[in-house]
């Protein structure tokens, strides 16, 4: 860095992203930066935080104690500042001009491209700092993995994106330059393409003596950049269909839509398997020149492609912004018709099966004009495609405009929706898309914004339907002591019942959709929910229905799983159907019980299920049988955890019996439960499993804890596996008993027991 320590540097339009790079590293260098930006947004934020002083608005005061003056190419020349700074004599750089003052000591790679660049410096930094080289960066865009994008660093690399924007990299005199790939562009700075291959050979003649420069060689433009190069400059390429120094070979698309491939560098002699964590054979190549710049560093390739891997991708490059009811919106900065297709082509990839909206906002009038054919070839992988109104950035209009646009579009897709209006684009959004849809946005102004805007229209308006239907039967900050069969537990933000399978189903998904915490309960019979209660909502399943289906000497019987037990084991009997007398009783629903496999008596409710019907977490609905359910001793799949989701049907077989021995059993199982449990009192049945080879009520009653009471929670003089509860009862209480009694028999047995009941926090 020359001479920059103590120095007072002033930045105008330090909000950009190159200029608040900038910002950061001299900041981190010990210079005294300020600045100054027409307007608040995130990066002057970020350089807040920093403790970098920005002042919003122009003026010629903000320059008074200046040393230097730095400015972008978005400054035009009457801004009041750079005025100012030029009248006093001020030494004012645009940002060419200065970056050597930072660079000049530091062995500088430079990452050049019409496409490719940012991700490529994004990923070579990512490596670098990932085997602790602690170099420098200045990136175009924030990588996900690293959080900023720029740092000063403490080695001796810099990683630099090169913008051909305005000249800009001219001002790099790199030790190692780079070019990704190379099509004609910013038709407003670089009227024709030679006058834009021309800058880039400029650029690579800047490259220092000994220096290396890395080409792409399945790209024909690229062949005649070199002309201009220093003999003492070594000069290698990288590529896929080409023989090259560097080759990425054997690529194929995994199972996460990503790439893998072998790269071979062909001048060692040495392959590394490299597997993308980012989607896109454009990101093989990125990754192709990011790895051979590590490999001409003599950097462990081994360790370069485990970076890689973990490699997340950057903001605003095929970047997921908003999901919602299966819609996905992704983010990409694609504005040229190159990176269109290519960005196209990865949405494919990862989502064959979807439909797939090419979100396009036109950036610049004279791009759009200039690459027009191309644009109109650019979207043919797309099912439907979007047109914003064109996004004028530094331009005005002059003789080419939207309406021009539409024209030449709706040539080739007649279906195509366009917008002129940013709130027309939001709407049309709404009211279009459906679950499924993958939004790809191809912008590098302000259309990322719509597809969440749109998706938080979508979500008010089934709100507010869900409301309207639901608003009779949602209770808000009600104690769960009322609906609990323990007597207590604190206040639920809402309950809402549901009384059908269709209305369960229908609440269910609208609180997934929504990612509200929600949980389902049929009686809350063996639950204890703690005295704070629940933020979230309670769904109490009271869906009832029931059918018999006669098979011979057996019936099916298919009921709904917020039934209670009593319910159905009374159907059964008067049906005359036995085999669930020793249900008889036993408080809860028939979805409770087999997500418990509640048992009594020496049955089990696996006994007689056939088939489950699950409302899965991704609102799938599957059946499952039996031997799926993967039925335990007090437990299932859906209790441990390993499947997670919503019984809502129950399939089970039981056998015709005799009518009078039915209810003769009933009768003797009803009168031994109400021993136990007596009515008024609250009870959530048997607290413990019973340890294997011992029975829990034994050892709780030889530890001489019957009858023990905490505050208005007592055991059971009955049976020592029940705790009994008055109303008014704490939850605190109901587990400070719970824990007396573990605590006795582990020392009195060292035996550990196992809660039947789910406490909740």
């Amino acid at each position: 860095m020359k001479n920059l320590k103590g120095k007072h540097i002033h930045i105008i339009g330090i909000g950009g992203t190159g200029m608040s790079a900038i910002a950061l590293v001299l900041h981190e260098l010990g210079v005294n930066v300020t600045g100054s930006d027409r307007s608040n947004s995130i990066s002057v934020s970020q350089l807040e935080k920093n403790g970098i002083y920005v002042k919003i608005g122009h003026s010629a005061e903000n320059v008074k104690d200046a040393d230097i003056v730095v400015y972008s190419s978005a400054i035009a020349e009457e801004n009041p500042e750079l005025i100012e700074a030029r009248r006093m004599g001020i030494p004012a750089q645009k940002r060419m001009e200065f970056l050597d003052s930072i660079l000049s000591e530091r062995e500088v790679i430079a990452i050049s491209g019409t496409h490719g660049k940012t991700t490529t410096t994004s990923m070579t930094a990512w490596i670098l700092k990932s085997l602790q080289m602690q170099p420098g960066f200045i990136i175009g865009s924030t990588p996900k993995n690293i959080g900023k994008n720029a740092e000063a660093g403490k080695g001796n690399l810099f990683v630099i994106e090169a913008d051909e924007y305005d000249r800009m990299f001219l001002g790099l005199h790199p030790a190692i330059a780079v070019v990704t790939k190379i099509e004609h562009d910013h038709p407003d700075c670089y009227p024709t393409e030679s006058q834009y291959l021309s800058v880039f050979s400029e650029f690579l003649a800047n490259t220092r003596e000994n220096g290396i420069i890395l080409l792409n060689s399945d790209d024909p433009k690229q062949a005649s950049l070199s002309e201009k190069v220093n003999s003492l400059v070594k000069i290698y390429t990288f590529g896929i269909e080409k023989a090259s120094d560097f080759q990425a070979e054997k690529c194929e698309i995994t199972e996460n839509g990503c790439y893998r491939f072998v790269f071979s560098d062909n001048l060692q002699k040495k392959q590394t398997i490299i597997q993308l964590s980012i989607a896109g054979k454009h990101n093989v190549y990125n990754a192709l020149a990011a790895l051979s710049i590590c490999s001409l560093k003599g950097l462990n390739l081994d360790d370069a492609a485990d970076a890689l891997k973990n490699f997340q991708g950057i903001e605003r490059r095929f970047e997921t912004i908003a999901e919602w009811n299966g819609i996905k919106v992704i983010d990409d900065y694609a504005h040229h018709p190159t990176e269109i297709k290519a960005t196209l082509t990865a949405a494919r990839d990862a989502f064959p099966h979807r439909r797939i909206w090419a979100l396009w906002q036109p950036h610049t009038y004279s791009r759009t004009k200039s690459l027009l054919n191309e644009f109109c070839d650019s979207f043919n992988l797309a099912d439907v495609l979007f047109v914003t109104n064109i996004y004028a950035s530094r331009e005005k209009q002059t003789d080419f405009g939207f309406e021009d646009l539409k024209t030449a579009l709706k040539q080739k897709y007649p279906k195509a929706f366009f917008a002129d209006t940013n709130e027309m684009a939001v709407e049309l959004l709404r009211q279009q898309l459906r679950p499924d849809d993958v939004v790809v946005t191809l912008s590098a102004g302000d259309a990322n914004q719509f597809g969440p805007a749109a998706i938080h229209r979508m979500i008010d308006d089934m709100k507010t339907d869900f409301n309207v239907k639901y608003s009779n039967t949602i209770q808000h900050n009600m104690p769960l002591s009322q609906f609990s069969r323990a007597l207590c537990g604190g206040p639920a933000k809402e309950i809402i019942t549901a009384n059908s399978i269709e209305e369960l189903i229908e609440i269910i998904k609208f609180y997934q959709i929504n990612h509200d915490p929600y949980k389902v309960f049929g009686g809350l019979t063996n639950v204890l929910f703690s005295d704070n209660g629940f933020d979230g909502t309670v769904i109490l399943n009271h869906s009832a229905k029931i059918a018999i289906y006669p098979q011979g000497d057996s019936a099916v019987v298919i009921a709904d799983s917020g039934l209670p037990l009593i319910s159905v084991v009374k159907t059964c009997a008067e049906t005359g159907l036995e085999g669930f007398e020793w249900a008889y009783g036993i408080p809860g629903t028939l979805g409770g019980a087999v997500y418990g496999n509640a048992g009594a008596f020496g049955h089990e409710t696996k006994e007689l299920v056939k088939t489950i019907t699950l409302l899965k977490e991704d609102t799938e609905v599957i059946e499952i049988p039996n031997e799926k359910m993967g039925f335990g001793y007090r437990s299932s799949i859906l209790k441990d955890k390993l499947m997670r989701g919503t019984v809502l049907r129950v399939a089970m077989e039981l056998n015709y019996g005799d009518p009078l021995v039915i209810k003769e059993k009933m009768d003797q199982i009803i009168a031994k439960r109400r021993v136990v449990h007596p009515e008024g009192k609250g009870s959530l049945g048997s607290v413990f499993k019973n340890p294997a080879g011992f029975y829990a009520g034994k050892l709780i009653e030889e530890c001489g804890l019957k009858g023990k009471t905490i505050g208005r929670v007592h055991i059971s003089e009955a049976h020592g596996n029940t705790i009994i509860t008055e109303p008014g009862a704490k939850s605190a209480d109901y587990v400070a008993l719970m824990q007396l009694m573990q605590k006795e028999v582990k020392e009195r047995f060292g035996i550990d027991l196992i809660p039947e009941i789910e406490v909740l926090p």
